[in-house]
């Protein structure tokens, strides 16, 4: 085992669309259309302590045709603009459209396994297939996981399509605003303590590529040595989080309140196993917990209502631990339940994120600061990154 083992991904569950929607055209080409996944904004989360560099993922986009005569995408140029100027962009040109296209297969077979990751129908109607180059009617070319590391600050993000019909060129784009900052309501950190920020919004952290856990959290403890647990952590109670109290980050309402789901240790990786062969293990019963939905994937768990649009999700809870039920008032501080590891989980551990539903895998992430802990290391306040230890500070409030 090495020394800090990878958190469970949470979703693996189609639940439908995640905030997606046809993108607004700017430029209309008959019976084609652009949608994004999230559509509305695009979150750009701090790359540094100044907060100048930000990293900034668009997530899926399509180009869908709906028209009678096939539609060839010739090039798709992503541009970032701050003030109405273009300050950078990304062209994928013919070559790069068209390995898009060829993966096109595979690619459809993700999604008919797996459509929460790009929205569902939502960005992939109903009975339109994945192609491309050549769109056919009812046809649609899909690019994902679009990044970039942005130095100074962005304001819209914009794609542009370059496409024939008939030998005849026409165009399509369509823009959202890119959005820097936090959410609206302050938060307070999930937990008491010295605390290990497994996962983060990094863009090394698997959370960042699913849309309502773009900048959730996967928060342990570590002891002596900088592991997770004592012994040979075969057991839940070897680890230095478990059965410790998970705390509400703010006032709220209780909008889900689930328990009585089951722990496994079994799950968890044996003393020699490979990473390969507890990855391959893993994926196995990854899918028969996702088949069961939300309670297969999330365990035992809370969301709360914060208003302004804003949601908390706590996930993997301790089976019999949870406090609270749905439609409890509950304050900042107060304790939710205890941290487990029930459902898709490799180890005891808190998932929390935060995002703009009330269902905690159909809804898209919003990036969160928090005022009252100290970052190892860090020379003051600064978004959380993954790997980050944490000490919340005493007499927070």
């Amino acid at each position: 085992m090495g020394a800090f083992r990878k958190f469970a991904l949470l979703a693996a569950v189609a639940l439908g669309a995640v905030g997606a929607a046809q993108a607004a055209p700017e430029k209309a080409a008959p019976d084609a259309e652009l949608r994004f996944c999230p559509a509305g904004q695009v979150w750009a989360y701090p790359l540094d302590e100044t907060g100048r560099s930000h990293s900034l993922l668009l997530q899926n986009l399509t180009v869908v045709n709906q028209g009678k005569a096939p539609l060839r995408v010739t090039a798709l140029h992503i541009d970032l603009l701050a003030n109405g100027t273009v300050v950078e962009t990304r062209t994928l040109d013919r070559a790069q459209v068209e390995r898009w296209g060829s993966n096109a297969e595979g690619v459809q077979a993700l999604v008919d396994q797996a459509p929460w990751q790009v929205c569902g129908e939502a960005l992939v109607p109903s009975g339109v297939r994945l192609g491309g180059p050549v769109l056919k009617t009812g046809q649609a070319l899909l690019i994902f996981r679009q990044q970039f590391a942005m130095d100074g600050p962005r304001d819209t993000l914009r794609v542009r399509v370059e496409a024939e019909r008939n030998g005849t060129p026409v165009q399509l784009a369509a823009s959202m605003p890119v959005r820097t900052g936090f959410s609206k309501t302050q938060f307070r950190f999930p937990m008491n303590g010295v605390a290990y920020v497994g996962w983060a919004p990094s863009m090394h952290s698997g959370h960042r590529f699913m849309p309502a856990q773009e900048f959730a959290l996967d928060i342990a403890r570590t002891g002596p040595g900088g592991l997770t647990y004592s012994g040979d952590g075969q057991k839940f109670a070897d680890y230095f989080a478990y059965g410790d109290d998970i705390l509400a980050a703010a006032d709220g309402r209780v909008v889900l309140a689930v328990d009585g789901e089951p722990e496994f240790e079994e799950v968890m990786q044996r003393p020699g196993e490979s990473a390969e062969d507890y990855a391959k293990r893993h994926r196995i019963g990854q899918a028969q917990r996702a088949a069961r939905g939300l309670n297969g994937v999330a365990g035992n768990h809370v969301m709360l209502d914060h208003g302004n649009g804003e949601y908390s999700f706590y996930a993997h809870m301790k089976p019999g631990s949870v406090k609270v039920k749905a439609g409890d008032v509950v304050k900042a501080g107060q304790v939710l339940g205890e941290l487990g590891s029930s459902g898709n989980s490799t180890e005891p551990h808190l998932h929390f994120h935060v995002c703009d539903g009330p269902d905690p895998l159909n809804c898209a992430g919003i990036p969160v600061l928090f005022q009252d802990v100290s970052i190892l290391w860090a020379n003051g306040m600064r978004a959380l990154q993954s790997g980050d230890i944490v000490t919340v500070k005493k007499g927070r409030t």
